[in-house]
């Protein structure tokens, strides 16, 4: 499947066509908020090898910052999924349902 662009043409229902950030934020799903967990637990192992490399001293704040940037590239998976599920370019069965309560 591939993802939408503002210049489609939405094949599912559109729920909010022009979304704020706060209502995109509001839509995320269990499954969106595991993207977050996932990526920032994934960047864990780059962040232990890349502070272990030179300076062993710098492995937990290595890993820190790895796992703040690898949640904040979840984030922003999270805030494109959420958001075309709202504007109707991904499969949105769930939003419709709630839109129409």
């Amino acid at each position: 499947e591939t993802m939408g662009r503002y210049s489609d043409i939405p094949k599912y229902p559109v729920v909010n066509s022009h979304p704020r950030p706060g209502e995109v934020m509001a839509n995320f799903r269990s499954k969106d908020y595991m993207m977050m967990l996932g990526c920032g637990a994934a960047s864990l192992p780059f962040g232990w090898m890349a502070g272990t490399s030179r300076l062993p001293q710098m492995r937990v704040p290595s890993m820190v910052t790895a796992a703040i940037v690898g949640a904040t590239g979840g984030f922003c998976i999270a805030f494109q999924q959420s958001g075309f599920r709202l504007m109707g370019f991904v499969a949105n069965d769930e939003e419709v349902k709630l839109a129409k309560q």
